[in-house]
Order: C-alpha cells, then structure tokens, then sequence
C-alpha cells in the first residue's frame, strides 16, 4: 500500500509540480491584486497583495509602487466607532515588503516610507481601546471608546523584525532595525538598532 501510495505521490507531482503550484499562485495573486484594488483609494504600479488580505476602510488607505504585501494581512482604517467619528489614514511607500499575518489598524494616521522590510506577525497600530484610565475599568474592553495619542511614521529602509509591535505616537528613524518581538513605545532614531519589551537602544549604526 505505502508503495502504491507513493508512486501516486510521484505521478501528481511529475503532473503537478512545486514550481507549477508557485506560477499558478503568482497568476492567482495577480488577479486579486485587480480585484481588492477597486476597494483601495491608491495602488501604484507594480504592487502585488497576495491573497486572503483582509481590509477596512480601503477609501483611506494609499499603496506605492512596487509593494508586496503577502498572504494573510490585515489592514484597517476604522472612520467611526460608537458614534465617533475619526479621519484615519495609512500611507505606504514604494518597495515595502509586509509579511505574512501582519496588522495595521488606524484611526489616525500611519505612515510608512519607502523600502521598508516588514517581518510575519508584525502590529503597528495608532489607537487601543480605551485610554488606560481608571474610568474605564468597569467598560468591556471591546466597548472602551478607540484612544490614539498619536500618528505612527516609519522612515525609509527601516528593517522590522518577526512579531514586532509599533504603538501609537511612534516615530521611527530610518535606516532603523528592530529586532524580533519588541514592543516599541517610544521614538527610535536614525540607524538605530532597538529590541526588547519595551524597546530599549542597542545599538547606533555608524
């Protein structure tokens, strides 16, 4: 039986390759970067976003050109909760690169540069439920009015690693690095090498 199973197993992929498979869903990922477009105020040439993004407030958010955004994204600009109303905004520099299963959610504004490296699992957010304060600790956080202290900027050629997370009033300088699963509360300068829960300066480049 295993033998019976195998030579299967070599017939399909003598019929239906690796490689074919990997065309095939460049094809796929084509089509439904035409397709989610129609719900995107701008997308430049070039730009790939790969399937299964899900999206939010397409109307305020503009893409570059030459920008993969891989399988699995998430994208959300929320212009009301609970009967607030907010003018958020998300803008994408040319040749960024954002891995599988990342979010970014605004109610603000995010903007980021050019070129910049984006890890899996990376969260870069403008606004939390709620303001942490002691007001609130009877409200479910889910009904807790949506609290940005600010706009997040991400500069040019900024390298994010896997798991990072970019808190609201955030800017980060280019040519940056931020190593795999920091929580960055605080301003990051140029060439700056960050890590840490909260990121904390390990470095300059120079």
């Amino acid at each position: 039986m295993r033998i019976l199973i195998k030579l299967f197993i070599d017939f399909f992929h003598h019929v239906y390759s690796y490689n074919s498979s990997r065309k095939i869903g460049t094809v796929t990922d084509i089509l439904y970067t035409l397709w989610i477009s129609n719900n995107i105020r701008k997308v430049g040439k070039k730009t790939l976003i790969k399937k299964g993004c899900y999206l939010v407030g397409g109307n305020y958010i503009e893409l570059g050109e030459g920008i993969i955004i891989n399988g699995h994204v998430v994208i959300t600009c929320w212009d009301s909760f609970s009967d607030i109303k907010f003018k958020p905004q998300i803008i994408i520099g040319n040749n960024t690169l954002i891995g599988e299963y990342c979010h970014i959610t605004s109610i603000n504004s995010i903007l980021i540069g050019n070129g910049v490296l984006m890890g899996r699992g990376v969260t870069i957010t403008d606004n939390s439920h709620g303001a942490l304060i002691p007001e609130e600790n009877n409200i479910q956080p889910s009904k807790r009015e949506l609290y940005s202290k600010g706009g997040v900027v991400i500069e040019d050629n900024v390298w994010i690693g896997d798991k990072v997370s970019i808190l609201a009033g955030v800017r980060v300088g280019k040519g940056a690095v931020i190593a795999a699963n920091a929580v960055v509360t605080k301003d990051v300068p140029e060439n700056a090498v960050v890590g840490g829960v909260p990121a904390k300066i390990i470095k300059i480049i120079k």
